[in-house]
């Protein structure tokens, strides 16, 4: 790989990660200090822009995501995406030291194989770009089946026990997140590019909805549980996969194709989805042991 990889992409890949996985530590502990609102809320913004440590936590999300941008243009989606996804094991690190405990052996292990699974998964499909502009015909009739997704996971967040409500709301955050990465990519293939033109297009509108509703939909995933990072991981596998999908079907991207390379990318999509299960049923273990924890200090 070219110098400017290992150099510039590499070190930026990681250093938002970092930025990213301390982001949502701020955020998840910052919801945790002002009432409780009902998904969709944007009250809860409100609330949240009122603490210090939130506003230095959207400071924290936007360098790391002009470290993406740095990352994205010195170094390929393969490289990038995989060391992106560490944000999560910066989250755990970060909370550790926070709260002055050990990391747990167990979320490390659902955390690290949730991201090396997708990582694995990145670099096996290894995802290459298709057209510039959507592919008009599937825009509409996808777009309002993602919709579905997210109103059916607001549906079984309303109805699922209280401790498993970060999964759809964190799949819902996933879900918007994914669309808006997918409607940027379309705006950013603008050309001449320019405001003027920018503001004629309708994702530019459609993003300014989607965004702002997926960020606040991530407070409310972090707001349910008591550790973020079940929520942190949901977000951080699903976002790409969620993008990447909608490469696939609305600028024709491609992934490797034949018996290894699919059987590869199966494989490590069950490697995936098996990190975030033992994640979120050890994160519910720890989650009442701090509880007790808490409960017994106060007696």
């Amino acid at each position: 790989m070219a110098p400017a990889v290992w150099f510039v992409g590499v070190p930026a890949a990681v250093g938002a990660a970092a930025s990213f996985g301390g982001a949502g530590l701020l955020q998840h502990h910052a919801t945790h200090r002002v009432p409780e609102r009902e998904p969709m809320n944007a009250a809860l913004l409100r609330d949240l822009l009122s603490l210090p440590a939130f506003r230095f936590s959207l400071l924290a999300a936007v360098v790391g995501f002009a470290l993406q941008v740095v990352a994205l243009h010195a170094a390929p989606l393969p490289v990038v995406q995989p060391l992106l996804v560490t944000g999560v094991m910066f989250y755990l690190g970060y909370a550790a030291l926070l709260l002055h405990r050990p990391m747990d052996s167990g979320l490390v292990t659902g955390a690290a194989l949730a991201v090396a699974g997708l990582a694995g998964f990145l670099l096996v499909a290894s995802p290459s770009a298709g057209s510039a502009s959507m592919s008009g015909a599937v825009v509409l009739p996808l777009g309002v089946g993602l919709a579905g997704l997210v109103l059916a996971a607001l549906w079984a967040a309303a109805r699922v026990p209280r401790r498993l409500r970060p999964l759809p709301l964190a799949a819902a955050t996933a879900v918007c997140y994914g669309i808006t990465a997918a409607l940027v990519r379309s705006l950013t293939s603008i050309s001449p590019m320019s405001v003027a033109a920018v503001v004629q297009h309708w994702q530019l509108y459609a993003v300014a909805v989607v965004g702002p509703l997926g960020f606040l939909l991530n407070q409310n995933a972090f707001q349910e549980g008591r550790l973020g990072s079940v929520a942190v991981a949901v977000i951080t596998v699903g976002d790409p996969l969620v993008s990447i999908s909608l490469g696939i079907a609305w600028f024709d991207d491609t992934l490797r194709s034949g018996a290894w390379p699919v059987l590869g990318e199966v494989a490590t999509l069950a490697v995936m989805a098996g990190g975030i299960v033992l994640l979120t049923a050890r994160a519910q273990q720890v989650a009442e042991a701090i509880r007790l924890q808490a409960k017994g200090r106060r007696r």
